[in-house]
């Protein structure tokens, strides 16, 4: 049943069948027996560098034709062309690749370059920063170390101080009261 209720059309969904070269009985006919459904000779492909117009394929002259032994290089030749094509294609399908991976690589390698900058110029930060706390811790201790020794000499002083300042209060006191 076709498609989309459309009528299948026998003659559009034909293939037009490639023509076989001429019969020329002066070549020499093959010895070795041909499988079946193989053209002896490789098809040749139709001249396409001339713009004039659509051009016909030309066919081969019997002095064109290959020999059996010819036949087998040309074989050989097209194969390897082929071969060569396909590695050549996927070689540079691989060679993108890998070029597209190396500059990736490379980005990444700068990347974590600069991450490991960063790092040690934080790490840097965070050093100075110790140290100056401790700079400052010690300056502090030293500072309460000197108010420390005031304080005792403060007490010091006072010690000798309170118990005659109590006595002159005493007098003082005494010498207001009788009066």
């Amino acid at each position: 049943m076709a498609l989309f209720d459309k009528k299948p059309d026998d003659k559009a969904n034909v293939p037009a069948l490639p023509t076989p070269p001429p019969y020329s009985p002066s070549l020499p006919p093959t010895n070795s027996p041909q499988p079946l459904g193989l053209p002896s000779a490789p098809p040749t492909l139709p001249d396409f560098t001339s713009s004039a117009g659509p051009s016909t394929p030309e066919i081969p002259s019997p002095e064109d034709m290959p020999t059996e032994g010819n036949h087998t290089e040309l074989m050989t030749e097209d194969i390897e062309k082929i071969v060569e094509s396909v590695l050549e294609e996927k070689s540079s399908k691989v060679k993108e690749e890998l070029d597209n991976l190396t500059s990736w690589k490379e980005n990444l390698t700068k990347e974590v370059g600069d991450f490991k900058k960063q790092l040690d110029d934080l790490n840097q930060k965070m050093n100075d920063a110790q140290n100056a706390m401790l700079g400052k811790v010690e300056e502090y201790n030293k500072s309460i170390g000197d108010v420390n020794v005031e304080i005792q000499a403060m007490g010091k002083v006072f010690q000798k101080l309170i118990p005659e300042f109590t006595e002159n209060v005493k007098k003082l006191s005494e010498s207001v009261n009788k009066k």
